[in-house]
């Protein structure tokens, strides 16, 4: 079974390294998109370079694609001509046209994870949300891949835990690890009699907007454990959580909810409760206590004192923001947030 890895993201590097390093699959291609129409569509976490060379130093096959969409008629020209089996679909975020689709001997497997569990959770930064609201679990899926979004029939699934240590890196590492057993687990049993594929349940989809950079900024008036969440939920690799300082941003990387009884309970939310010039920390009031802030990336401390006063973005303000991204099919009962 000849098999090809479609993607530009770290998540496609690591899927096209495991792959090789078992060495029990038949990689033969590899397709990538290069720095440009990266830019141009926006795609987060891009390592098409990387890509570009991991393959060049392990002699893997790679094909650039023209077009983000695969719609370009050199890209469906060189997949009807490639001779793939088998397409694995990580990394990017784009909806696979049915001409790519008939090319294949077999078909296309996608990956896509839920905290509520397929058909619920379908869409864009499932991992995000799911910190962001509190989830305790994951549940990651290999789907076979159709012109929908998120809806084809189910391969397998592996699920893992959210803890209160895990960050938005820390759920990629479980992902990453989640994925690559999937694959290794299911792949070699596609095109033979032992394996199943079964519809995904017979219920209401729901689906997750896209997050972006700006839906990031904290309001000082929420619960800590809120604040954390948000911290949490877009950490490095991400952009990161931000505040203001008048109209500057100053980046809110890292941090944990602090103490309820140490600080006057009337403060304003926002403002700073101690500067640690030492050790780079501050305690900021919050809904109802306070939270340690660690990392602030390269800010400078000397601007910091006990009077400066970190404005609010309100969280209701966002949310609202983020609804407008859902496209005009989703129906208002189909969207999670």
């Amino acid at each position: 079974m000849r098999i090809a890895v479609l993607g530009a993201k770290g998540t496609t590097l690591d899927l096209i390294h495991n792959i090789r390093l078992r060495g029990d699959l038949d990689l033969v291609q590899v397709i990538t998109l290069d720095a440009e129409k990266a830019q141009i569509n926006k795609v987060a976490h891009y390592e098409g370079k990387q890509i570009t060379a991991y393959c060049s130093e392990n002699r893997l096959p790679l094909y650039t694609a023209k077009s983000y969409d695969l719609k370009d008629a050199a890209d469906q020209a060189f997949f009807r001509k490639a001779g793939i089996d088998l397409l694995l679909v990580i990394g990017w975020e784009r909806i696979i046209p049915d001409d790519v689709l008939r090319s294949l001997g077999l078909f296309a497997c996608g990956m896509h994870g839920s905290a509520y569990g397929l058909p619920k959770g379908r869409g864009r930064s499932p991992m995000n949300w799911a910190i962001l609201s509190g989830h305790t679990k994951f549940i990651t899926y290999l789907f076979r891949y159709t012109a929908g979004m998120d809806d084809g029939d189910i391969v397998g699934f592996k699920a893992f835990d959210i803890t209160p240590y895990d960050d938005i890196s820390s759920l990629h590492v479980k992902n990453r690890i989640a994925m690559g057993e999937l694959v290794h687990t299911y792949v070699p049993l596609i095109g033979g009699d032992s394996l199943t594929l079964f519809p995904q349940p017979d219920e209401k989809p729901s689906y997750y907007p896209k997050r972006v950079r700006e839906d990031g900024f904290v309001d000082w008036h929420q619960p800590s454990e809120t604040i954390h969440r948000l911290v949490r939920a877009v950490a490095p690799p991400y952009p990161g959580a931000m505040t203001l300082l008048g109209e500057e941003e100053i980046p809110v990387l890292q941090g944990q909810p602090f103490d309820s009884g140490l600080f006057d309970p009337s403060a304003a939310p926002g403002i700073i409760l101690d500067v640690n010039l030492s050790l780079r920390r501050l305690v900021v009031k919050t809904g109802d206590g306070a939270y340690l802030v660690s990392d602030m990336g390269s800010t400078n401390f000397s601007m910091f004192d006990l009077a400066t006063h970190f404005r609010s973005v309100p969280a209701d303000t966002v949310l609202e923001r983020v609804r407008l991204r859902y496209p005009d099919w989703i129906p208002r009962d189909q969207q999670v947030i």
